[in-house]
């Protein structure tokens, strides 16, 4: 059994959406991006396919030229070189088509595997969510039992006790010590007083004899040393031992919280609880690993769509040899006398040729600029699908898509969406809006139960001890916010 998303209707109406949901929202828009992509990867080799029959249709236009102007050309050498082209361009396409034959099948084969690890996924995160559930469960019934255990009781009062009195002490030599430098200004800027204090006047360490010590008498009879030295001595002396009592109770402090975590340790020790963190955290390791192998996958995936789009596009090898040696084969110079003569004479014949070849170069430069468009149409959304996919493996490493992760508002996530597909929003922002959007249910255990409510970390909530605060003996006192005087800790 998994948690539950809480909705609160109230507040979320009932747009509220899983965070599997979520990812399904974004994954289904790679996909679709994908397709699309596809799609057009289809029109792009439809038009590469449709240049290079360009390409052979005026190659047979002139060869018929040829066979009617037999009297400019030698008919069976320029069409034997033709024919021989046009063998060698058929020889190479036919092998393009082969390995772009084969190239689909590994996409295909990549695809599959690809799904098959979002199954395997899903099926991961559904035992994480079980191990998640059965600490959590245990946790609380943890601290139900402590919380009736009348010795658990005592000791929670004495840390909580002793937990205020040295905050109490501490704040109070705080207040002491500021006191200190804002009173003592007065002291420390009178040179006169300053000079008998350094000489220790008054005291059993004042030393000076004679004159010196008349003098002195004199200096301290004018300006009132005596009571100044009472006072100055009572600012300084006065922090100082507060100080060392609110660091003697800060030990006491620590020492009855480090008893309350001691029980709290041996509880969760005697109920199993270390062994279901240790479960959790295998399971955490399995899905962190299946995480890897998805990067993997789709790494391998995008390598061989990138050289799908190549042959689409007509960059291959084996097309650009086809294109190029054709449009040498086309460009040689006797086929240009033979085309500039045919347009010279008024025979019909030639001239119905010629109309034909002219319509195929403009039919050739209206596929070129199509072609330049779709081009930069597929980049365009090569980049959308690249950051729908850092999208997507983001969500899934801040592990959005947990059981019992939810998002307020599906239809505002939707437009989201779409506006980042849009381009009218970046990855960034659209993370924000994700985590802004994010809910996340109470779970049955107390993090802040027992020794977790001190400000040094917490050993409930499947959390372990990570967190650690300034907590009194590790570091400094903590200012506030750590302690409360009702409730759990």
């Amino acid at each position: 059994m998994r948690i539950a998303v809480a909705v609160d209707q109230h507040h979320q109406g009932t747009a509220m959406i899983s965070g599997r949901d979520a990812l399904g929202r974004i994954v289904g828009a790679r996909r679709d991006q994908q397709d699309g992509l596809a799609g057009m990867d289809q029109k792009l080799d439809e038009l590469g396919r449709a240049l290079v029959d360009i390409q052979q249709r005026r190659a047979e236009d002139l060869k018929a030229l040829a066979r009617v102007r037999v009297d400019l050309v030698d008919d069976g050498e320029l069409t034997g070189a033709l024919d021989a082209a046009e063998r060698q361009v058929s020889a190479l396409l036919a092998r393009r088509d082969g390995e772009l034959d084969a190239l689909k099948q590994q996409i295909n084969d990549a695809q599959v595997a690809r799904n098959a690890l979002d199954a395997e996924r899903e099926a991961q995160g559904d035992r994480l969510e079980d191990a998640n559930e059965a600490l959590d469960t245990a946790e609380a019934a943890t601290q139900a039992r402590l919380d009736g255990d009348p010795d658990y009781q005592l000791q929670r009062e004495r840390a909580r006790e002793a937990e205020r009195i040295a905050m109490h002490a501490s704040e109070k030599a705080d207040a002491r010590e500021q006191e200190k430098g804002d009173k003592g200004v007065s002291y420390r800027t009178d040179p006169l007083f300053m000079y008998l204090w350094k000489r220790g006047y008054g005291t059993d360490e004042y030393r000076s004899q004679g004159p010196i010590r008349w003098l002195d008498g004199k200096v301290a009879g004018l300006i009132g040393y005596q009571d100044a030295r009472v006072n100055f001595a009572r600012l300084l002396e006065i922090p100082a031992r507060l100080r060392e009592h609110a660091n003697a109770v800060a030990e006491q402090a620590e020492a009855e919280f480090a008893k309350l975590r001691a029980l709290d340790q041996a509880a969760r020790k005697a109920d199993g609880i270390p062994a279901l963190e240790q479960s959790r955290d295998a399971e955490q390791q399995a899905l962190t690993a299946i995480d890897e192998r998805i990067v993997e996958a789709e790494a391998a995936l995008e390598a061989l769509l990138t050289r799908e789009a190549r042959f689409a596009a007509g960059e291959d090898d084996h097309t650009r040899q086809a294109v190029d040696y054709l449009a040498g084969e086309l460009a040689r110079e006797e086929l240009m006398d033979l085309r500039r003569e045919a347009l010279k004479t008024p025979f019909p014949d030639d001239d119905q040729i010629v109309n034909r070849m002219l319509e195929s170069e403009q039919e050739q430069r209206r596929l070129n600029l199509t072609l330049d468009n779709f081009k930069q149409t597929r980049a365009k959304q090569q980049q959308k699908l690249d950051e729908l996919a850092r999208l997507e493996h983001d969500f899934r490493r801040q592990r959005m898509d947990r059981g019992d992760s939810g998002f307020a508002d599906g239809a505002m996530l939707a437009m989201m969406l779409t506006n980042f597909i849009d381009g009218m929003l970046d990855r960034d922002a659209l993370m924000r809006v994700l985590k802004e959007q994010q809910r996340r249910p109470q779970r049955r255990a107390d993090p802040t139960f027992g020794s977790g409510g001190f400000g040094r970390g917490t050993p409930w909530g499947g959390g372990g001890l990570g967190g650690l605060g300034g907590g009194f003996g590790r570091g400094g006192r903590r200012s506030g916010g750590g302690f409360r005087t009702g409730g759990g800790f």
